[in-house]
């Protein structure tokens, strides 16, 4: 009824909600983000981008697949920070690689970002299970929208990097994936903030009991 409704709200101005609400932007950008330009940046640097695709969507489905006992190990705390540690290793890695290391870094990339969206939605329901479904649909809602979120700041720093690469005098392909790996670069930004963030909620929440 109406009160739960008002309860699901009033669950929402806690701190660990507000916590999971501005990280799941950015785990959701981490996962998406890198993605549209990782195919970009591979296809003209001799690596093949349909198979870095495959690479990772057959990963993360294979990780997602035993979520349950990884998580069971390593808590959900545990796996976000893991998770945040192996992304920002991953999109590193595509900002310098060309070619075949590339299939590497899109393993390490996969595993990585591969639970963060069913635990950070689960760790919504554990954490803060008065905020019921709303809660989850409110967590995947920003999960969605993230990409739109931070589409400008990508495209200021495409900008940017395109600018500075011509100025260099790259031109043609050499200059798109010149920019593409330094816009890579940049996103770095983005699962490193979440590993001190991660730091944070590992210890905050250690002796709160799911």
């Amino acid at each position: 009824g109406v009160t739960s409704l008002a309860e699901n709200f009033k669950s929402m101005i806690s701190p660990v909600f507000l916590f999971l609400f501005f990280t799941m932007a950015l785990t959701a950008i981490t996962e998406f983000g890198p993605q549209q330009w990782v195919n970009i940046v591979l296809s003209k640097s001799g690596a093949n981008a349909m198979l870095i695709l495959a690479l990772t969507t057959g990963i993360m489905a294979v990780g997602r697949f035993f979520a349950g006992p990884v998580v069971a190990k390593l808590g959900q705390t545990g796996v976000l920070l893991s998770g945040a540690i192996l992304a920002t290793i991953g999109v590193y890695l595509f900002s310098v690689v060309t070619g075949g290391v590339a299939y590497f870094a899109a393993i390490i990339f996969a595993l990585g970002v591969c639970y963060f969206w069913p635990v950070m939605i689960g760790a919504v329901a554990q954490r803060v299970p008065l905020s019921g479904a709303l809660g989850m649909s409110i967590i995947g809602g920003v999960g969605m929208f993230s990409t739109a979120i931070f589409q400008p700041i990508i495209g200021g720093w495409i900008d940017g990097n395109m600018a500075s690469k011509s100025a260099q005098g790259l031109t043609g392909e050499e200059l798109e994936l010149a920019a593409g790996q330094a816009t890579l670069l940049n996103m770095v930004a983005f699962p490193g903030i979440l590993i001190v963030l991660f730091i944070i909620f590992f210890f905050w929440q250690k002796n709160v009991k799911a």
